[in-house]
C-alpha cells in the first residue's frame, strides 16, 4: 500500500469521506492534502510511515480490542434490546459462557443478573492477540439484557467466565426510544402555526435597546390572542464576553449557557434593593444612554453590554449582602441560588471560571491568554478561582437570573393556553476562543472550520469559522457535552430546531486558510446521537425540528422522518422539476413549513430583489453576469407567485411588496400538509431586510437590525389580527396538548 493510499485509508477510518456529490451533481474527490490537513486537525498521527501503519492497524482492530465497547446503544423497543459483546476464547470453538452483570441506573440503584450464552451462530469472529489474555479468538455475540429496562443511561459491568479464564469489561449503556417526542394532537391530525422573531430586534418603550425576556412574555401573550401555538426566537446562547464581541447568535461562546443581555434587569429583585444601581439608573447620563440605544435603528451591542454589565456588577453585592453566597446561603432566595450552582456542577463552574478570567485578562479568546490559564485543569486556574471567587459566582448569578426569567416565559405560555411553551433554536457550534472550547479543549479540532460546499445560493461555499467536534473523542467522552447542550436548550413542552441537523450525520470540514472547495465531509455516529436526542426529547416533551437545507442525502431525510423529527421546508426551495412552487398538498406532513430563514431574504426583500441588489453592491457574486441571471429568475418567480395566488392585480407593485402577496403566500403554506407553520414577524409587517447576509462581516449589519415597529405598535397594528384570522380558517384554533 503506497503512502497516498495509506493516508486515505486512515482518513476513512477516522470518518473522512473519500468523496461527495455537490448540488450540481458533480462528484468531488477528497485530495491527499485535505486528508492530511483534517487528520492533523483531529490530532491523528500520520507523518511518520511506521506510525501511520500502526495507527491504521490500531483503528481497524479497535472493535476487537476488548469484551465490550465503552459505549453501547440499544433500542428501548421490545424485542430489540440486545447489545453485542466480543468475549475472548483460547480456541475458535466457542465454549459455554457464563455472564454475570451489574447494572446501575442514573439514581445509583444497582441490580445484578446472570445468564448462559447459548451456542448460537456468532455475529462475527476474529483471531486476536490480547495483551492480557494472549493469542486467541474474539467472537461477537448478542447479549440478552434484564427485562424491563426503561429508557435512560446505565453503567454496565460484565464478567464472562468459561473454563479456567475470566474476562471483565465496563460500558456506558444507553437505552434509547426509537422516536423523538411527538405531541398526540399533531399525531391526530391537528395543524398549528406560530410566530418566529429575532428577540434582539424587538423594540419597546421599556427595554434597554435590545429585546428582553419581558418583551418575550408580552409577545407570547399577543401570540395567544392571535391564535398562534408557539413563539420562536433566535438562539439564546451565551455570547463572548466583552463589549465588541461578535453579535451572531450562531457563533456563541457556549451553547450550554445563555446570553445575559436578554435579562430584564429592572425585573430582578436586587435592582430595587441596590442603592448603587438605583443611583446609576437615575443619573442623567444613564437615562440619556437608554434613550439613545432605544431610539437607534440598530442594536448597539457595545453600549448595551457595558450598561447591563455595570448594573449586574452592582446587583450581585446586594444579593450577597441580603442572601449570602452559594457557599453560605442565609435566606430562601440564597438557598435557591446555591441549589442552582450545585446542580450546574462542573459545566457551570467552568463557565464562571472562563468568564472571570476573560474579564480579568481583558481578552475573550483563551488562545491569547497566558499559558497557565489556557487549560481548565491547570493549577493556576484553580488558584485564580479561589482568589476571585466572587467574580466567578457573579457570572453564575447572571445565569441563574436568566433561568428564572426563562421559566417565567414558559409559565406565561402555559397560563395563556399555548400548546408549546417556547420554540428555541440550537446553533451548530461554538466560537473557537469561547467558553465551550476552553472547557473541552480535547473535543474540538484545531486547524479546521465547519462550513458548506458551494451551492446555488453561495457559489463560493461557506466557512462558518467554527471548530468542529472530533467524532471519536465526543464518543469516548460518553457524549457528555452533547447531552449537556441538549438539556440546556430543550424547552420543556416546547419545540427545538436544530440548525444544520445534517451535522448529526456528517459535517463539511474545511482546512483553515483554504477555500471551501477543498473541504471534505466527516461522518459522525448518527445512530447514537439520534438515540440521545430521542431520549432527551421524550424526557422534556420537546418536539424536534431538523433544519435539513443544503446538500442533504435522501437517506438522511428518511432517517429523520423515521425518528419523528420534523423536516424544515422553506417555500423558496420547494420546487417542482420545472421550478414552479410546489403545491400545498406536496409538502410532507411531518414538517414545519416556512417562507424563509434568518440567512435568506424576507418575502418582501425577495419580491423587491433586495438580496440581489445587496450582493451586487457588496461584490458577493463570483461572476458579474450571475446578478443579471438572478434578476431575470426573480421576475419569473414573482409571476409564478402571482399565478398560484391569483393576484394579477398586485403585479404592478414591485416595491413595496403588497400585503396581498405576503399574506397569500402564508395562507398557501397554511393549506399545506405540514403539521406546523412558522410565520416570521418580518413577513407580517413587510420588512424588506434580512437578519443576516452570509459572506459578510462589516459590510452588512448582521444580527443588529431592529424591527421597524415597537411591540406595542405591532400589537395595535391590524395587519397581525387580519393574518391571524385568515390562518385560523386554514389551520383551526390551537388547543393545549
Amino acid at each position: 500500500m503506497d503512502l497516498t493510499t495509506q493516508i486515505a485509508t486512515l482518513g476513512r477510518l477516522c470518518g473522512i469521506a473519500p468523496e461527495y456529490w455537490d448540488n450540481a451533481g458533480v462528484r468531488r474527490l477528497t485530495s491527499r492534502a485535505t486528508y492530511q490537513a483534517l487528520l492533523t486537525a483531529m490530532d491523528v498521527p500520520w507523518e511518520d510511515p511506521e506510525q501511520l501503519s500502526r495507527e491504521i492497524s490500531r483503528r481497524r482492530l479497535r472493535p476487537w480490542s476488548g469484551l465490550v465497547d465503552g459505549l453501547t446503544l440499544v433500542s428501548a423497543d421490545a424485542g430489540t434490546r440486545r447489545p453485542s459483546i466480543a468475549p475472548w476464547t483460547p480456541a475458535v470453538e466457542l465454549p459455554a459462557l457464563r455472564v454475570s452483570g451489574a447494572i446501575k441506573d442514573e439514581g445509583g440503584r444497582e441490580s445484578t443478573w446472570e445468564c448462559l450464552l447459548p451456542a448460537s451462530p456468532p455475529l462475527a469472529q476474529r483471531e486476536v492477540q490480547d495483551p492480557h489474555l494472549g493469542p486467541g479468538w474474539r467472537t461477537r455475540l448478542q447479549l440478552p439484557l434484564p427485562p424491563g429496562l426503561p429508557p435512560g443511561y446505565y453503567d454496565l459491568s460484565l464478567e464472562v467466565a468459561a473454563g479456567g479464564w475470566v474476562e471483565r469489561g465496563d460500558t456506558r449503556l444507553l437505552v434509547a426510544p426509537g422516536r423523538a417526542y411527538f405531541p398526540q394532537s399533531l399525531a391526530r391530525g391537528e395543524k398549528l402555526w406560530g410566530l418566529n422573531l429575532p428577540l434582539y430586534a424587538l423594540k419597546s418603550d421599556r427595554n434597554w435597546g435590545i429585546g428582553d425576556f419581558t418583551d418575550l412574555r408580552e409577545t407570547i401573550d399577543w401570540a395567544g390572542e392571535l391564535g398562534a401555538a408557539f413563539v420562536g426566537v433566535n438562539p439564546l446562547h451565551a455570547r463572548l464576553p466583552g463589549a465588541k464581541a461578535d453579535p451572531s447568535p450562531y457563533s456563541p461562546s457556549t451553547r450550554v449557557f445563555r446570553n445575559f443581555l436578554y435579562l430584564d434587569l429592572e425585573g430582578v429583585p436586587e435592582f430595587q434593593a441596590s442603592r448603587e444601581a438605583q443611583a446609576l439608573w437615575a443619573s442623567p447620563e444613564t437615562q440619556a444612554l437608554k434613550a439613545r440605544v432605544q431610539a437607534a435603528a440598530l442594536v448597539d451591542y457595545a453600549a448595551v453590554y457595558r450598561l447591563k454589565s455595570q448594573v449586574l456588577h452592582l446587583l450581585f453585592p446586594t444579593f450577597l449582602e441580603q442572601h449570602g453566597s452559594p457557599d453560605h446561603p442565609r435566606t430562601a432566595r440564597g438557598r435557591e441560588f446555591a441549589r442552582f450552582v450545585a446542580a450546574g456542577g462542573l459545566p457551570l463552574r467552568r463557565f464562571g471560571q472562563y468568564n472571570a478570567l476573560a474579564e480579568y485578562l481583558g481578552d475573550d479568546d483563551w488562545h491569547r491568554w497566558p499559558r497557565e490559564y489556557q487549560h481548565p485543569e491547570n493549577p493556576a486556574v484553580a488558584g485564580f478561582s479561589q482568589q476571585r471567587r466572587e467574580a466567578m459566582h457573579r457570572q453564575q448569578y447572571g445565569q441563574w437570573l436568566v433561568a428564572e426569567q426563562l421559566a417565567a416565559v414558559e409559565a406565561a405560555a402555559r397560563k395563556g393556553g399555548l400548546p408549546f411553551t417556547l420554540y428555541q433554536d440550537l446553533a451548530l457550534g461554538a466560537h473557537g476562543g469561547g467558553a465551550e472550547t476552553w472547557a473541552h479543549p480535547r473535543l474540538f479540532a484545531h486547524g479546521a472550520d465547519m462550513g458548506a460546499p458551494p451551492d446555488a445560493f453561495n457559489p463560493r461555499g461557506q466557512n462558518w469559522a467554527l471548530p468542529p467536534l472530533i467524532p471519536q473523542r465526543l464518543r469516548q467522552g460518553g457524549y457528555r457535552l452533547f447531552i449537556d447542550t441538549l438539556r440546556a436548550n430543550l424547552p420543556p413542552d416546547g419545540l427545538l430546531r436544530l440548525d444544520h441537523v445534517m451535522g448529526l450525520f456528517r459535517l463539511f470540514w474545511i482546512p483553515q486558510g483554504r477555500e471551501a472547495t477543498v473541504g471534505a465531509y466527516v461522518h459522525y455516529p448518527a445512530r447514537e446521537m439520534l438515540g440521545i436526542l430521542a431520549l432527551e426529547s421524550q424526557r422534556r416533551r420537546t418536539l424536534i425540528i431538523g433544519e435539513d437545507l443544503g446538500t442533504v442525502p435522501p437517506r438522511v431525510r428518511r432517517e429523520l422522518d423515521r425518528r419523528g423529527i420534523l423536516s424544515y421546508r422553506v417555500f423558496y426551495f420547494e420546487r417542482t422539476g420545472d421550478q414552479d412552487f410546489k403545491a400545498p398538498e406536496d409538502y410532507p406532513r411531518q414538517a414545519m413549513a416556512t417562507v424563509t430563514t434568518h440567512d435568506l431574504p424576507t418575502l418582501a426583500g425577495y419580491w423587491q430583489d433586495e438580496d440581489i441588489k445587496l450582493r451586487s453592491a457588496l461584490d458577493l457574486y463570483p461572476q458579474a453576469q450571475q446578478a443579471d441571471t438572478d434578476t431575470r429568475d426573480r421576475a419569473r418567480d414573482r409571476q409564478r407567485l402571482l399565478d398560484i395566488l391569483g393576484l394579477e392585480e398586485a403585479g404592478a407593485s414591485v416595491d413595496p411588496c403588497p400585503e396581498a402577496a405576503r399574506f397569500g403566500v402564508l395562507e398557501y403554506l397554511a393549506r399545506s400538509r405540514a403539521v406546523l407553520l412558522e410565520v416570521r414577524l418580518e413577513e407580517i409587517f413587510g420588512v424588506p431586510y434580512q437578519q443576516n447576509l452570509p459572506g459578510t462581516t462589516t459590510q452588512y449589519p448582521n444580527w443588529r437590525r431592529k424591527l421597524p415597529l415597537t411591540l406595542k405598535e405591532m400589537r395595535q397594528n391590524p395587519a397581525a389580527a387580519r393574518l391571524g384570522a385568515r390562518l385560523r380558517q386554514e389551520r383551526g384554533v390551537s388547543s393545549k396538548q
